[in-house]
Formats: structure tokens, sequence, C-alpha cells
């Protein structure tokens, strides 16, 4: 018999941050562009966690037996740095090779805990019976969850001048990401930690319209981008009970177990308005 598990969190935040650049041109053609920005939740928003849980024998399908929602609220910071080269320029496009790197990090909290689980229940004849049970408790901070990436990309940047003091571009890189989270079931206390590598996509398609120049050498612009983030991290476990034995947890205090699967999935999309100058 196996035993599987799995938590979806939200990622729902209005954030803010601040991006710089730098553009070396070469006549009217840009060469190389240099770009380092950062973001955090300045208003987050209040989600909701979904936390499954399956029974599996060898050669049958996973039946459930447990389901419960919690109310999640989350912090995150993002930092990243883009280098592209331009190679080819056919007017009005231009090609770039693309290189990224992005940090992220993640932080859950859940409060308050409703759901379903069946419990097996020997008394019932001949052989026993799986019973049935329904809850719902308002308990604060039953659950944290922490995740950190390291992202690295490599991909093309490909700009369009549509018409003057506007222009459309596309980026997409693949990308190679460290993962490493932490899950801290507090009702259980159990602590489960896990890291590995894994692959990913990022995509992100932007429109950027100048304004009238306001002073000499200084021209504000609108950008409208969206973004797309997917990886995939096939890894191990480590679970550590740190709670009392008599607590009905599971395992005793101090049990340690190793080498348990681990999938982390991450799919996040973004829409983000920019109000920025060009000197």
């Amino acid at each position: 018999m196996t035993g599987l598990s799995r938590l979806e969190f939200p990622q729902l935040s209005l954030e803010a941050g601040a991006l710089l650049g730098l553009s070396i041109n070469r006549g009217t053609r840009r060469e190389w562009l240099f770009e380092a920005g950062i973001t955090h939740s300045t208003f987050p928003k209040s989600g909701t966690m979904n936390d499954y849980d399956w029974t599996q024998y060898a050669g049958y399908p996973k039946v459930p037996f447990s389901y419960t929602y919690s109310d999640d609220s989350t912090v995150s910071w993002h930092a990243s740095l883009e280098v592209a080269w331009t190679f080819a320029t056919v007017n009005p496009l231009s090609f770039s090779l693309l290189g990224m790197y992005r940090y992220q990090s993640i932080s859950h909290v859940e409060d308050s805990y409703t759901g379903w689980q069946y419990v097996w229940n020997p008394s019932y004849p001949p052989n026993g019976a799986w019973d049935l049970y329904t809850f719902s408790y308002p308990t604060p901070d039953v659950l944290e969850y922490t995740l950190t990436s390291h992202t690295i990309g490599l991909g093309f940047l490909a700009d369009l001048q549509a018409f003057p003091g506007f222009h459309i571009e596309l980026r997409a890189c693949y990308t190679p990401v460290y993962v490493s989270d932490q899950d801290d079931h507090k009702l259980r206390t159990k602590l489960s930690t896990a890291s590995g590598w894994g692959n990913g996509l990022y995509a992100d398609l932007k429109a950027v319209y100048y304004l009238p120049r306001i002073a000499a050498g200084v021209t504000p612009y609108l950008a409208l981008d969206g973004e797309v983030i997917y990886y995939v991290v096939d890894t191990t476990q480590t679970q550590y009970w740190y709670g009392n034995a008599d607590a009905g947890n599971g395992a005793p205090q101090g049990t340690l177990i190793t080498g348990v699967g681990h999938v982390i999935t991450s799919t996040q999309y973004q829409l983000g308005l920019r109000i920025g100058f060009s000197f």
C-alpha cells in the first residue's frame, strides 16, 4: 500500500517593484540589453489551499481517503537579471540571444481547515468498515510552506517595431531550475524538506508605447506584459516528526523518514503594467 498526497497552493497577489534597464546601441540598432528587476507581493490576496490524500494498492487505481482546504495568505519576492545580444536585424524585426537568472521566494501560511476523511473502524461486523468524518476548525496557522527557486535560462528575444514609438517584444527560454521547499504540518508536528533540480519554460509577451518627450533626453513610456513561468522538479523528501508521540500524529516523536518521492510543479501567470522613463 502506498500513501499519496497533493497540496495545491494559490499564488494570488498584486505585486509592486522596479526594473532598471541599460541599452547599448550601434547607430539606431540595439546591440546589447541589460535588465535587473525586483518585485514584492505588496498587496497580497487571500486564496484557498487544497490538500488531497489517496491510498493506492499495487495494480489498483488510487482511492481518495481525505480532503481539506484552508485559507491561504502568501508573501513573495522575485529578483531577476536578463542579458540580450542582438545577432540579426531584418527591419522591422530584430532577434537576440537571451540569458536570464531569476530568484523567487514564496511563503504560505494556512489558517483553519475544513474537509472530510475516511477512518477505519474495526468494530463493524463482520470485518470492519470505513467511517466518514467531516470537520471544520478555525485553528490559525495550521500549516506553513516555503519555497525558493533559482532559475537560469537560455533562449531568444524577438522585437517588432510596429510603428514609431510602439514595439512588441517576445521572450522565451528553456529554464533549468533548482528548488528547495519546506512543509511544516503543525497539527501533525511533521516537518518535510526537499531540494533538487528540474526543468521549465519561461515566456513573456510585452507591448511598449513611448509617450511624447517631457524633457531633454527623457521619454516616458507605458508597458503591458504577460508572463508565464512553468517548471517541474522530481526529487525526494525527508520527513521528521518533532512533536509529542502521544498526540496521534502518525509516528513517534523523533521519527525520520528519507527518500520519500516528491514532485514540485509550479505554473504561474502574471500580468504587469509598467510606467517608466527612457534616458
